[in-house]
């Protein structure tokens, strides 16, 4: 139970940076459409050190996945268009012989109708617009136990709820054919490695993402691997911004564990 309590205390600080932050960038987990039917599931570890001399950090466990539940004609931005259900879905917490015990706030789901126009690795689409959220027509989620509800929202953001993962301006290429390490078997992907930062700071606080990268045309949606830590920091807001210090560092690293076929939704919406 104190873990449970930990892992919503370590969300809800990366929550907290993302609020203070006057903009932010998102969208950065899905880089390209697979065929209608296909899924692909991470899996990883989320831990978080409280301060610069925290001896002991918690760690959880964390599994992801994206699927693609159906196609379907929508007007969006005042054009029929092609669009898709996907659904995402998250849980962390403590794993034991029966799976993770995610506790009351450790799972999400979330069903959205996409426009398939609006899906893209670039930073900024055809008019210059950045590539900061999911827009969606319409969609649903289920918070933890919570009941399913509609998303009255025109877009859907990914940082720092769904994942630790943004679109980051201008990130660094690496490598162009790199091997990440991921634990599907039997098969071996070749991807793009990325590194990208955002700072987002007030008076007060700033929070540091840093993120690697492996973005990748052989896996459905295109990420293949990614770590990213989130570090907070504070000080008086009229203290110079020399006296800020480390007061909570969230890190994740997820690894591309399997690729499915003729998957169907697992959301119940009316």
């Amino acid at each position: 139970m104190l873990q449970l309590k930990r892992l919503a205390i370590a969300l809800s600080l990366v929550v907290v940076s993302w609020i203070e932050a006057p903009l932010v960038n998102a969208q950065g987990l899905i880089f390209h459409l697979p065929e209608d039917g296909k899924a692909v599931e991470y899996e990883g570890t989320l831990t978080q050190a409280t301060g610069p001399d925290d001896q002991a950090p918690l760690t959880w466990t964390c599994e992801l996945s994206i699927k693609s539940v159906g196609r379907e004609e929508a007007e969006f931005e005042g054009k029929v268009q092609p669009c898709r259900w996907i659904e995402i879905k998250t849980l962390t917490g403590t794993a034991g012989a029966a799976g993770i015990d995610p506790g009351p706030v450790g799972a999400r789901i979330y069903k959205v109708l996409v426009p398939e126009s609006k899906i893209m690795a670039e930073a900024v689409d055809a008019a210059n617009i950045p590539n900061h959220m999911l827009p969606i027509v319409r969609g649903f989620r289920r918070l933890g136990e919570e009941a399913v509800k509609e998303i009255t929202t025109p877009a859907l953001r990914i940082y720092p709820t769904i994942s630790l993962l943004t679109n980051y301006d201008n990130p660094e290429v690496i490598a162009t054919n790199d091997v990440p390490e991921i634990l599907l078997q039997g098969q071996q992907i070749t991807a793009k490695r990325l590194k990208g930062k955002m700072v987002m700071e007030r008076a007060e606080s700033k929070s540091t993402n840093e993120a690697e990268f492996w973005v990748s045309s052989d896996v459905p949606f295109g990420l293949a691997r990614w770590i990213v830590s989130v570090t907070r920091e504070e000080k008086e807001s009229t203290a110079p911004r020399s006296e800020f210090h480390v007061v909570n560092v969230v890190s994740v690293d997820m690894k591309l564990k399997r690729i499915r076929d003729n998957v169907e939704s697992e959301l119940v919406t009316q």
